[in-house]
């Protein structure tokens, strides 16, 4: 303790209060991704490519970067997320919408994975550390002393990740949790958005969903953007993009003709049933 000084029976409190964070967990979902600094991110409406993105965690310095006139998302960050080889990554999820109504999701099996060019910490809020984006660590020099396992483009298909997580004994996440995970909040968000759009036949949405993961693997969709960035800028965006849209034109196209086609690297995660069918609209999963 502080100077030399000690709490009599510590280890009695310590216990009390590993037993209150058990119960407060099923009453904070987020317990597990806060933290004590109290920082929070904040993004301009309407821009991407990480432009305009800020840290804070003071109120009169979120204050002085919200300039009136302009709109903001705040978010409270992830102050305790998953890093690969002490570096924070996140995972851009493409997903397909081919009808508003009957609402129709496609997932695309292939992801990537971003990463920082700084090592983690939260002592320090860089946008070089905590700004994942492409666009933005493009610009950036790695930092020499991270670690030497780490992509020289910051940048990971979803295959070496999951490599990854066998190498650390933790092969089984990738199916049983970030994958379920990241399907049932997309699927959850477009549901809530479904109301506000104004469905068009013969159109089509590809959407680029940015996700999180927390110290157990549980995914947390950060936000997601129309018009994803498709450019074959890395090595990897040179594997995934071409089969994708190559399975885009299948699932546009050809089931047109052949209902039961061969859609590539897409997977239909929900189809809402049509109220001219004469039911009630009902909510699943596929």
């Amino acid at each position: 303790m502080h100077h030399g000084a000690h709490i009599q029976n510590s280890q009695k409190y310590v216990e009390q209060c590993r037993r209150m964070l058990q119960r407060l967990e099923p009453l904070m979902p987020q317990l597990n991704i806060d933290g004590e600094k109290n920082i929070w991110i904040l993004k301009p409406g309407y821009l991407s490519r990480g432009r305009g993105i800020h840290c804070r965690n003071r109120l009169d310095r979120i204050l002085r970067v919200a300039e009136p006139g302009f709109e903001w998302v705040a978010q409270k960050y992830i102050e305790r997320p998953l890093l690969v080889y002490g570096t924070k990554i996140d995972l851009r999820q493409h997903f397909l919408i081919t009808d508003w109504n009957p609402l129709t999701i496609w997932f695309y099996k292939d992801s990537f994975i971003r990463f920082s060019s700084q090592p983690f910490t939260v002592e320090c809020l860089d946008r070089s550390i905590h700004v994942c984006n492409n666009a933005i660590q493009r610009h950036l020099k790695n930092a020499s002393y991270r670690n030497p396992h780490l992509p020289e483009e910051n940048m990971w298909h979803s295959d070496e990740f999951q490599y990854y997580l066998r190498s650390i004994g933790k092969e089984h996440v990738w199916d049983s949790i970030i994958i379920p995970g990241m399907k049932k909040a997309l699927i959850h968000a477009v549901q809530v958005a479904q109301d506000t759009i104004r469905p068009r036949k013969n159109s089509f949405d590809l959407y680029g969903a940015d996700f999180m993961f927390d110290e157990n693997f549980q995914p947390w969709l950060l936000e997601i953007n129309f018009k994803p960035d498709i450019i074959k800028d890395t090595s990897v965006m040179n594997v995934l993009i071409p089969p994708m849209i190559e399975s885009l034109l299948c699932v546009l196209i050809d089931r047109k003709t052949d209902p039961d086609c061969d859609v590539g690297g897409f997977e239909l995660i929900y189809k809402q049933v049509s109220a001219s069918q004469g039911q009630n609209l009902s909510y699943g999963y596929m």
